[in-house]
């Protein structure tokens, strides 16, 4: 078995001392007549491409993927090979190279542990071209025939309807195109076969993509890196293959680490691999493929190693280093990815866009804007602007920029104002998240935490209206009305708290009374945003109706023991105040505040 790991058909067969043989474990062979038309207008595509080139194209190929194989030792004084993967790839160029006479390079290299009758119909009709010569077969015999014969007819079919330009069109695709240029991944292994074959198919048969590509990169790129700087010594492309190697790895780890991986998955829709024969979770690698394919596909190209196989022509020169180019396009990818995911504040501004707007925004334009900024102050000053956009956009999008900008600040600023109930609220608090770690050049978000989750909920920082569940409990208004008196100093007279307790204890039904309480407390900003934090939903409502000082003690310690996640602007709110009570000129401080961070940080174009 010649030892290199991309084998064109004469490579895999040429050796008529060994033989492979398809186990019992084996399915039947189950290719359709459409799945072979596919493969040969693929081969017919890449045969027409290479036609007419003056440049030197000896590199160049169709991969046809992966086949698994396993030696065996000796039968009957021949080493022979079982196929763990790749039994249906292999038929199939089997079956084409017959049709166009090449039979006998594959004559007694397939035999079958159990399905016999399948290896006599193989090797005495379809390598013979018996089949093709007008014998009266009547029905099949068995599964494996029905479908080797429906695929034998639909090459008949192919060949049959191609427009030939001339028979040396042809005969080049024969023996050019078949035997020479379309070549597979050897993968030989060693150790359990069934296992082996348990896995790769058990965990959905096909290599990933990552697998396919770093197969492609490593044996064609580094040939034609050579090629352009004049070098063929072969011990030098080893090992440069060696070190490519190695930056796969290191490119594929660094992609791996599960905070990387979830900045890159912002970028791309959940469902963007699905059925595209990569598996960004296995291999993490397969995010910056995704994001070449974004960047550089065209309209109605398919995401799947399809698209990467001839490599990518990024320069317009043709053919010549195509896959060369892409592994330098990826590994520029690789780096200002790195880039963006180092820099507190891009990371910041851009995982909060996405996280906000991604509706809005696509990863392929912010790429264009990143190679159009003549720095990385321009490109976040591009990222602040967008923010601002969408932001002001989403709040009222009737006015000018700079009318609702102006109207978000004054909003902010009134304590009248009812941010608890403002579709906008949980935005403008995790901003202040934004603003706090940009300023603190240490601290950094985790990507879960740039919009509200369904865990979080807004909790009042001081003064709140007892819950839904104690709406009618008068004991628990009338202690409310004791804390506001008390406790929370927000300045309400007396003389309407009185009003209040006296409502309170004659009234059976509270409806009016409670109301008005309410609309009341508005006015001393009890759902003003400077009252309003978030928090996780099960320390939240652990201690809904603490007082100030205690919820203060809770979130600092869940903070240091890490039991629940603190956002910074949450852990700044009760930390910065010393005091043990929340009082009205500590709303109005926070509002003033938040409407001070908003108005530095939102960029009108």
């Amino acid at each position: 078995m010649n030892n290199n790991l991309v084998q064109n058909i004469v490579d895999i067969f040429r050796n008529k001392q060994i033989y492979y043989n398809i186990p019992d474990y084996q399915r039947g062979y189950e290719w359709r007549d459409n799945d072979v038309k596919l493969l040969l207008n693929d081969l017919q595509k890449f045969s027409r491409q290479l036609s007419g080139k003056n440049e030197d194209i000896k590199d160049k190929f169709y991969c046809l993927q992966h086949i698994t194989i396993l030696k065996k030792g000796m039968d009957e004084n021949m080493p022979y090979y079982n196929v763990v993967d790749g039994q249906q790839r292999l038929t199939t160029m089997a079956i084409i190279l017959s049709y166009f006479g090449k039979g006998d390079l594959m004559k007694n290299k397939f035999q079958y542990s159990t399905r016999k009758e399948t290896g006599l119909f193989l090797n005495k009709e379809i390598l013979t071209r018996n089949y093709w010569n007008g014998g009266n077969y009547g029905k099949p015999k068995h599964k494996d025939e029905f479908y080797i014969r429906m695929v034998a007819d639909a090459v008949r079919d192919w060949d049959g309807k191609q427009d030939w330009e001339n028979t040396e069109e042809r005969k080049n695709f024969i023996e050019s195109i078949l035997l020479d240029k379309t070549k597979m991944i050897i993968n030989e292994v060693d150790g359990n076969e069934e296992q082996i074959f348990a896995n790769i198919n058990g965990a959905k048969a096909e290599l990933d993509g990552g697998d396919l590509m770093r197969a492609i990169l490593i044996t064609h790129s580094s040939k034609e890196k050579y090629k352009s700087t004049k070098i063929i010594d072969e011990n030098s492309v080893n090992e440069f293959r060696v070190k490519m190697g190695m930056e796969l790895d290191c490119i594929n780890n660094w992609c791996g680490q599960e905070d990387v991986q979830e900045f890159l998955g912002q970028f791309l829709s959940r469902n963007s691999f699905d059925k595209s024969g990569f598996d960004e979770n296995t291999y993490p690698i397969d995010n910056l493929y995704r994001m070449m394919y974004e960047i550089h596909s065209q309209k109605g190209q398919s995401f799947n190693f399809r698209y990467f196989e001839y490599g990518l022509d990024i320069k317009g020169n043709g053919i010549e280093d195509d896959n060369w180019e892409m592994y330098e396009e990826l590994k520029r990818i690789y780096g200002f990815m790195h880039d963006w995911f180092d820099d507190n504040e891009i990371y910041h501004y851009i995982s909060y866009l996405f996280s906000n707007f991604k509706s809005k925004i696509t990863y392929v334009e912010t790429h264009e804007e990143w190679l159009n900024s003549k720095d990385k102050n321009e490109f976040k000053e591009y990222l602040k602007k967008k923010i601002s956009e969408f932001l002001l956009e989403s709040y009222n999008k009737d006015i000018s920029k700079e009318f609702v900008k102006q109207e978000l600040i004054n909003e902010l600023r009134n304590l009248s104002e009812d941010w608890y109930n403002n579709e906008h609220l949980k935005k403008i608090l995790v901003l202040q998240d934004i603003i706090a770690c940009c300023d603190s050049k240490c601290l950094r978000l985790p990507i879960g935490l740039f919009s509200a989750s369904p865990e979080e909920d807004i909790e009042h920082i001081g003064c709140q209206t007892p819950n839904e569940d104690d709406l009618y409990n008068k004991s628990k208004w009338l202690a409310y009305i004791d804390a506001l008196s008390s406790r929370y100093e927000f300045g309400v007279d007396d003389k309407v708290l009185n009003e209040w307790r006296k409502k309170l204890e004659e009234d059976n039904s509270f409806d009016e009374t409670t109301k008005d309480i309410a609309n009341t407390l508005n006015k001393y900003g009890l759902c003003s945003i400077g009252n309003l934090v978030l928090l996780h939903r099960s320390r939240n409502r652990g201690y809904r109706n603490a007082s100030f000082n205690e919820k203060k003690s809770l979130i600092i310690n869940d903070f240091y023991t890490n039991k629940f996640a603190i956002r910074p602007y949450t852990l700044k709110t009760f930390a910065s105040n010393i005091t043990s009570e929340w009082t009205l000129k500590d709303i109005e401080t926070m509002a003033n505040n938040i409407a001070d961070n908003v108005e530095r940080f939102l960029i009108l174009f």
